[in-house]
């Protein structure tokens, strides 16, 4: 039996992350994977000659030497951020809708003044937004650092936080803000959050678009691959061990304790600790068994519902950047301004057109990125899991393409401002 001090489940960015600040505290750590390549999501994949990002279309929280933000600290403290070259993104994201095009820019100050130049009625009501969602933010991590106790005790030190805390984004931003286009661009990221604004927390809306807004946008070169690879290399210089294409097979668990692991080519690990990066069911129900389990936990997740994944177009297109006709990283495309409507459609099933998706070129920031004269664009549509779980299947592949071509058409119709063409 092999002896370790801690063995990590699953080398996607949390067990990667574990693994790599338990190797640097001198733990024996043993990672066990059993996909060829580590990163989970954060990993690329090929056909033909591109080669497509899973998932990531940007990062935020790094910042810069002069202003560094939260994941940049973390990064560094990992070790890291030294192997991995960052790409800024010049702008938050473009919002097309029907008769608005914006571009969001970086800096507050910016923030402000292209909002208020492109919906001058509310210029008002967008400043008092804007004050709003950057003093949250701010009370928001002061209050994160000193503990809710001290919030409790001294409210008066945060009063935005206090006034706004539990609301929706929809609650804050509609007194202020009136205009449905300008409520439109400002709601246009709920995707990143998965849900729309009358259910979006504003504490998550505020402390993501404030990190954007004051950090940036970023990317990988070398694509997120690059940087599971860097956390592989860290906990490989740590002293660590990373086993790929053998993940973990059974947690043993004897007496109301863990034991150790047994991988799937049969090894049996001694270790006192497991850290499990794998899916919580398949967690307690697989590797540990549910007579293992407490049943107050699996009463938990069996409450639980199937939450917003996303259904991507990869395109690989044989012509330059130059030639797609974006301007942009990320370029929302919409057809109404309703976004709780867009989530209802959404969730309506798959014969319903989408109302909005997003549409990524790479190349935008990185020529690299796919071969010389092509580029990569990405559609990304929100999608919720209940269809396609009911869905035959037999009928899997024509639902599929049935979609797809869908968000194809949404990014065409909205020509010029996408620059989307096919040459289906």
């Amino acid at each position: 039996m092999n002896d370790y001090d801690v063995v990590v489940i699953g080398a996607g960015l949390g067990g990667l992350s574990a693994a790599t600040f338990l190797s640097s505290e001198g733990k024996r750590v043993l990672l066990l994977e059993r996909q060829g390549v580590p990163g989970g999501y954060a990993s690329s994949f090929t056909r033909g000659r591109f080669e497509f990002e899973i998932s990531l279309h940007e990062l935020s929280g790094l910042g810069n030497a002069q202003d560094k933000g939260p994941l940049l600290r973390i990064l560094e403290a990992a070790g890291v951020a030294q192997r991995v070259e960052f790409l800024p993104i010049p702008e938050y994201y473009r919002s097309v809708f029907p008769d608005v095009d914006v571009t969001i820019p970086l800096g507050r100050e910016n923030f402000e003044e292209v909002l208020c130049d492109r919906f001058p009625g509310e210029a008002d009501g967008l400043k008092a937004f804007s004050a709003t969602m950057f003093d949250f933010a701010d009370e928001a991590i002061r209050a994160n650092r000193a503990g809710m106790k001290d919030v409790a005790k001294n409210p008066e030190s945060y009063p935005t936080l206090t006034a706004n805390f539990g609301r929706s984004l929809a609650d804050v931003l509609n007194p202020l803000v009136h205009d449905e286009k300008a409520r439109g661009v400002l709601g246009q990221a709920w995707g990143y959050y998965c849900q729309p604004p009358s259910r979006l927390s504003f504490l998550i809306y505020a402390l993501g678009t404030v990190s954007y807004i004051r950090f940036g946008p970023w990317h990988i070169k070398g694509k997120s691959q690059a940087l599971s690879q860097a956390f592989v290399d860290t906990i490989e210089e740590n002293g660590g061990e990373v086993w790929l294409n053998n993940g973990a097979g059974k947690i043993l668990v004897a007496d109301g304790a863990v034991r150790g692991v047994l991988a799937e080519d049969g090894t049996e690990i001694a270790c006192p600790v497991v850290v499990s990066n794998a899916n919580p069911v398949v967690a307690c129900l697989d590797l540990i068994g549910a007579d293992q389990v407490p049943s107050w936990y699996l009463r938990r997740l069996g409450a639980g519902s199937g939450g917003a994944s996303t259904f991507n177009v990869y395109m690989g297109l044989d012509c330059p950047a130059s030639e797609v006709g974006l301007r942009n990283h990320e370029t929302f495309v919409n057809t109404s301004y309703d976004l709780d409507e867009h989530a209802r459609l959404m969730r309506a099933g798959l014969g319903v057109a989408p109302a909005e998706a997003a549409v990524t070129l790479y190349n935008a920031i990185d020529p690299d990125f796919s071969p010389p004269g092509t580029s990569v664009v990405v559609l990304t549509l929100i999608a919720y899991p209940d269809p396609w779980l009911e869905l035959a299947p037999e009928h899997y592949i024509d639902a599929k393409n049935q979609v797809a071509d869908r968000v194809i058409g949404l990014a065409e119709a909205s020509r010029p401002a996408s620059g989307i063409t096919s040459r289906r």
